[in-house]
């Protein structure tokens, strides 16, 4: 199973302290307003499958996070 995110990604950057396996990526910032965007992707490299990144109903305040 893999994981990827959605177009629904607010570019909070909450998960990518959140992965155990480092497997979320923060890709080049983006300004927007006063506000710093911060992209995500997931490298399928480190991706280990462990599922922590859909587990709980608040982990992605979009729930942006899907199995793929």
């Amino acid at each position: 199973m893999a994981y990827r995110v959605t177009k629904a990604c607010l570019k909070c950057g909450y998960c990518v302290s959140r992965c155990p396996e480092e497997a979320i990526i923060a890709d080049e910032k983006e300004p927007f307003d006063e506000l710093i965007l911060q992209p995500v992707h997931i490298d399928p490299e480190k991706c280990n499958d462990c599922g922590t990144c859909v587990s709980t109903e608040y982990w992605c305040p979009a729930s942006a996070i899907i199995s793929a």
